[in-house]
């Protein structure tokens, strides 16, 4: 990469290391389903955004260095009143502007566009980073905008109740010169052949090159204790301590921390006195839920506002107390249409009205609480499958601890140490994000009839997967009880 763009900048923010690898295009390059659908919704917004503002030139051009000249060539157009997806270049750094637009007198304006409903205060480093290469640039902007999505905004309107605007200038402003003065620093650090020193902080822990950075070939990193503050993070770092094991017998821990201590000093796994009481007090039969819904920028259907989510299809295993599978129930719906009534009413006829449901973490319950509110008339019985829903992952994370969870409770991470027979590589829709986008895609029309049926036994596969998985769990937690018991007597 010949110049340094935003995201180089923004990450040497956060973390030079972190900057200077990207540079290097050592960062992870993340170009499956899912990346490309933000994309793909990120480029019909931004046209969207384009017919709020007349007279507008589109600068983009195939090489960066023309487009940069074109831009330039606008600017100082009186004919030109708006400028969309203009590349500016000065003294290494390089800046895409969504949207330039000259009011009068030529005072011009710069719009962010911004695929979410609300202001978050990363946006002001994105737009001040702008402003920075646009001052070295010599080009005089005044004004600063954001423009957003209106959570108001429904299914069919016009196109100018689908943005709100929120001045930001005052608040860029003050980061220009902090950006202007940091940026010859920057470029020298950046361009240099030596890495700078990395340290240890609280961003550190989901950084997408800790492990080949700071964390690299450090086993049972202090990271892997839940909830760490902070403060506590600090003073483990100031006194050195990367890992669990050189944590002091006094240090201040909690209970689910000395826990993953515990299991990391002795290598024995925790087994809670009241996993027993836990596990008993499921009732048959047993079913295990498991939903998937889309929330996407674009709202798929009528009377609906950007990233109101819709639940998409469901899985649904009955099994008795050995673990046998009775039943097995799944249901997708029709991509071309909201079929939130079809789907709530077949999920309330599959659970019947008595037997515990499991899933795994809060998101099952959280839906059918929002559709109790949408189907006032269904929220008796939806109450009463609230009732009998039980979390799988909040019995693991009080009852169970494994030193290979590395801190972490979601299906995902504990079921290759659990069941590690069982698991998602054979699946062509692995996780929980391309499963939205492929939807998402579906019922934006984009795939044919073909891939929608493919792509539908794909979605079907991988949900059941994640119902199977809890069958598998719920096995597991069963026999660590009987061996406990079977110890013990």
């Amino acid at each position: 990469m010949k110049y340094i763009n935003k995201a180089i900048f923004i990450n040497y923010l956060r973390c030079p290391t972190l900057g200077w690898m990207t540079k290097r295009n050592i960062i992870p390059k993340f170009i499956g389903i899912n990346s490309r659908f933000l994309k793909f919704e990120r480029e019909i917004i931004l046209e969207m955004s384009h017919k709020l503002f007349s007279n507008g030139v589109n600068a983009w051009k195939s090489k960066i260095d023309v487009a940069a000249l074109y831009a330039r060539e606008l600017i100082f157009n009186p004919n030109v009143k708006t400028i969309y997806e203009a590349y500016f270049i000065a003294t290494d750094y390089l800046a895409k502007i969504d949207i330039l637009k000259k009011y009068d007198g030529n005072v011009l304006s710069l719009f962010e566009i911004k695929p979410s409903t609300k202001y978050k205060f990363k946006y002001i480093n994105d737009m001040s980073f702008d402003a920075m290469v646009l001052a070295k640039a010599g080009v005089n902007v005044q004004r600063y905008a954001l423009l957003h999505l209106s959570s108001d905004y429904r299914f069919g309107m016009d196109v100018s109740r689908f943005f709100k605007i929120l001045d930001c200038t005052d608040k860029v402003e003050l980061k220009i010169n902090e950006f202007l003065n940091l940026s010859d620093e920057i470029i020298e650090i950046i361009k240099s052949k030596n890495m700078p020193r990395p340290y240890l902080k609280k961003n550190c822990k989901n950084c997408p090159v800790f492990n080949t950075c700071i964390g690299k070939g450090i086993k049972n990193h202090i990271f892997d204790l839940p909830h760490l503050s902070t403060a506590s993070l600090e003073r483990l770092v100031t006194s050195g301590i990367d890992t669990i094991c050189k944590i002091p017998s006094d240090f201040e821990l909690t209970k689910a921390q000395k826990i993953v201590k515990n299991c990391v000093l002795t290598g024995a796994n925790y087994v809670s006195k009241d996993l027993k009481t836990y596990i008993h007090n499921i009732k048959q039969p047993f079913y295990y839920l498991d939903f998937e819904s889309v929330s996407t920028a674009l709202p798929l259907y009528e009377h609906v506002g950007p990233y109101s989510q819709f639940l998409t299809q469901f899985s649904i295993y009955k099994t008795d107390i050995a673990g046998n599978i009775i039943d097995h129930y799944e249901y997708i719906v029709d991509q071309k249409k909201d079929c939130r009534r079809e789907i709530t009413e077949k999920f309330i006829e599959y659970l019947d009205i008595e037997g515990s449901i499991m899933t795994y973490a809060n998101f099952e319950r959280n839906i059918i609480l929002k559709l109790m509110d949408i189907f006032p008339d269904l929220s008796g019985k939806l109450d009463g499958i609230v009732k009998r829903i039980v979390d799988l992952e909040l019995i693991i994370r009080k009852n169970y601890y494994d030193v290979n969870f590395h801190g972490r409770s979601s299906i995902k991470k504990v079921l290759p140490i659990l069941i590690p027979e069982l698991d998602y590589s054979h699946l062509k829709i692995k996780n929980g994000r391309d499963a939205v986008t492929a939807f998402a895609f579906m019922a934006m029309g984009v795939y044919g009839s073909k891939k929608i049926k493919q792509t539908k036994r794909n979605l079907l596969k991988y949900c059941a997967m994640d119902t199977l998985a809890m069958v598998y769990i719920h096995q597991f937690l069963i026999d660590v009880v009987e061996r406990n018991e079977s110890i013990n007597l």
